[in-house]
């Protein structure tokens, strides 16, 4: 995929169409990252994501299709993350324990209304 098929669309409206897959955000990442001062949109905005989206993806890049449901579904992000988190606590992976902590941290951050 070019940078010029990439600046056509975020990448968060392709992955939510099915256009793109999670590991396809590396292209997006460094087509953004190559714009150079041609591009003014941070990155979350270049991505199609919310700051809050953006920051989760960034603490597990797992997360995206949570984030792409929650999205969808109109739900709370707040508890998505909790029950993501969850889940992850419930079954303690070591190669978890980054995510753990972070996500943990923006849940304790991020208290429900």
């Amino acid at each position: 995929m070019s940078d010029a098929d990439l600046a056509s669309a975020p990448y968060f409206a392709l992955y939510s169409g099915g256009e793109v897959t999670a590991d396809d955000i590396g292209d997006h990442l460094h087509a953004w990252h190559n714009a150079g001062d041609d591009e003014q949109r941070s990155l979350p905005e270049y991505l199609g994501m919310t700051d809050e989206e953006y920051a989760i993806w960034a603490m597990d890049g797992r997360t995206l299709p949570l984030l792409l449901l929650t999205r969808q579904s109109g739900g709370s992000l707040r508890e998505a993350v909790a029950s993501y988190l969850g889940e992850m606590l419930e079954h303690q992976r070591r190669v978890d324990r980054t995510a753990i902590h972070a996500l943990t941290h923006w849940i304790a951050r991020n208290p429900p209304p």
